[in-house]
């Protein structure tokens, strides 16, 4: 990317002579020389080292990062800067000079602002209609969480009572049936026991 952008200001004329040669944008060969970037500066540090049972002196083991990995953290931020840093940069500028921020006027009587027609920042008003929730749905989300609550508690509450019940009646839990009217169920078996002893399966 560097070497096009310096190819381009090399190929403007003069203009581009003045700045290649003032050192603006400089060569592949430049950007990695040690002097001018950080790509070829390798932090190192310098261990002791315990010396050996055979008598040898102890001496320091030199610990640094590899080249590819200390590449590889300069790309990404190198990546990140121009991809990131820049263009938002760029965009608040050029919307700062073209736009600008908004002024306080009078609100017709029958007109109504919308929460993010608040803000003067025309980024700040875009974040917050398009990125993030109302202030009506914050309220709502509110309320539905202390509504949750709300009922747990209850629930507690009553599962309280109720074994606070259990142990003042001396209850427990046990079996319980619906009483309900046998004749329907006696009638049945009657009939079957009936079609049986007849050697017939089906009802007549």
């Amino acid at each position: 990317m560097l070497r096009a952008a310096g190819a381009f200001c090399r190929g403007l004329g003069a203009v581009g002579r003045v700045i290649s040669h003032n050192g603006a944008l400089r060569s592949k060969n430049d950007l990695q020389s040690a002097p001018f970037s950080f790509r070829g500066r390798l932090w190192s540090l310098n261990v002791p080292t315990r010396s050996s049972s055979g008598g040898g002196s102890g001496g320091t083991l030199r610990i640094r990062q590899t080249n590819f990995h200390n590449g590889k953290v300069y790309d990404e931020m190198h990546f990140f800067v121009m991809c990131g840093i820049v263009p938002f940069g760029l965009l608040t500028f050029f919307t700062n000079i073209f736009l600008g921020q908004a002024e306080l006027v009078e609100t017709p009587e029958d007109y109504e602002p919308r929460y993010w027609e608040y803000y003067r920042h025309p980024i700040t008003r875009f974040i917050a209609r398009n990125l993030m929730f109302s202030p009506q749905q914050v309220y709502e989300n509110h309320l539905a969480i202390k509504k949750r609550h709300m009922d747990a508690r209850e629930l507690a509450a009553e599962d309280r009572w109720f074994q606070e019940s259990e142990l003042a009646e001396q209850d427990y839990r046990g079996w319980q049936f619906i009483p309900v009217n046998p004749a329907g169920v006696l009638r049945a078996h009657k009939d079957e026991v009936l079609h049986e002893e007849m050697g017939h399966w089906f009802s007549r």
